[in-house]
């Protein structure tokens, strides 16, 4: 067969009949260069054990290493066809469309971003659906090239991929070795279809998480607008799939995919109700859900998609943008109490704002609703604390 790509790499060429790296690995010991409790301790315990990818000496895998582009599409074919040459693995990459270069350097240290195209045209192949992430929390979102704002809104909208610190997608570093094993070791999350859950948590609403993930439920041909039915015990439950608490009314219930990210897990809940409660539902419970009617909700979950912008300049004032409100019901003089976004928590980038308004109005006292001391004493050690 007449190759369409050259492999520029000596190297590569001497070792197109062997399998990838140099290292074995012993199952259930981690290499002596990873230690427990990082990010990627699991991940790289992952990736060794399904043969995705290889220590790079002996005992080494090197976590922080630079990722080369041979490792990179080796990875991919691994995790479909089982471990093979790299020539194999090139032809497949090509004919499923995950490589589609002329020439193949692979002793190449790649790019964040290069990665990332790989990864998107592999999900693409694995047909996993998503809603699309928003680059608007990246501060680096807009130096991104024209044709990879898509990709990176879709691999964002599927969780798999958050940034660095959740505010940097830094496309044109050098990817790391574990970046990659995290991405292997989070993909299996995404693939599989499932209609059924065990109940993980119960929070102090009465809202119910499960160990499904959205994107199972995507996997199984749910869609978001689907009206479902929920069994729990003895219970049938007519419920709308839906995105966020607010699309629906207070007092109804929901199966909710959290913004639509299929790396989350289906939370169930009644809108300003608490769920366990009403239906006596405690952890341990299985849960397992059946179509109602597809799109029966689809038209009400489309009117309450709004968008909500934490940009201050789509704002006409600082105090619509902090929500700073004078509250006068009842028999409450005016400015006495006031509500409005939190003046520690910045996740919303609004703290500053609310601050600043309470100490123009005077504010003595101070009502946060974290859960606990800890938390809200949390806030004051962030760097962004005003």
């Amino acid at each position: 067969m007449k190759r369409s790509f050259r492999i520029v790499s000596c190297f590569l060429v001497l070792v197109l009949t062997i399998s990838l790296g140099v290292g074995a690995f012993a199952e259930g010991h981690l290499p002596s260069d990873v230690k427990e409790g990082k990010w990627y301790t699991d991940a790289v315990e992952y990736v060794l054990t399904n043969k995705l990818m290889e220590n790079v000496s002996e005992d080494k895998f090197d976590p922080n290493g630079e990722l080369t582009r041979a490792t990179l599409y080796q990875s991919f074919y691994n995790s479909e066809k089982g471990s093979g040459t790299l020539e194999e693995a090139l032809d497949w990459c090509k004919e499923v469309g995950i490589y589609d270069g002329e020439e193949f350097n692979g002793e190449e240290a790649v790019s964040r971003l290069e990665m990332f195209e790989a990864l998107y045209k592999y999900m693409k192949y694995k047909d996993i659906s998503t809603l699309g992430g928003s680059l608007e929390y990246y501060s680096d979102g807009e130096k991104l090239p024209e044709t990879a704002i898509p990709i990176m809104k879709y691999l964002l909208g599927t969780g798999i991929i958050k940034g660095k610190d959740g505010v940097l997608i830094d496309a044109d570093a050098i990817a790391k070795r574990s970046e990659l094993a995290r991405i292997h070791y989070d993909l299996p999350k995404l693939l599989t279809a499932s209609t059924s859950g065990v109940v993980t948590v119960v929070d102090k609403y009465g809202n119910i998480t499960l160990d499904l993930r959205v994107q199972n439920l995507l996997n199984a041909g749910f869609e978001f607008g689907d009206n479902l039915i929920v069994k729990i015990g003895e219970h049938e439950i007519e419920a709308p799939f839906v995105t966020a608490y607010s699309d629906v009314d207070n007092g109804s219930e929901l199966v909710r995919g959290p913004n639509g990210t299929g790396i989350r897990n289906i939370i169930i809940a009644i809108n300003m109700g608490n769920f366990a409660e009403t239906y006596k539902v405690k952890e341990g419970d299985k849960v397992s859900f059946e179509l109602k009617e597809k799109g029966g909700y689809l038209t009400e979950w489309e009117i309450r998609q709004l968008d909500r912008s934490n940009n201050r300049e789509d704002y006409a004032s600082d105090v619509i943008f902090a929500n700073f409100r004078n509250v006068t019901t009842g028999n409450i003089a005016p400015g006495v109490y006031y509500r409005s976004s939190s003046p520690v928590n910045n996740e919303l980038g609004r703290a500053a704002y609310a601050d600043a308004l309470a100490k123009e109005a005077g504010i003595k006292t101070v009502v946060n609703l974290a859960d606990s001391k800890e938390e809200l004493e949390s806030y004051f050690e962030e760097e962004d604390f005003n």
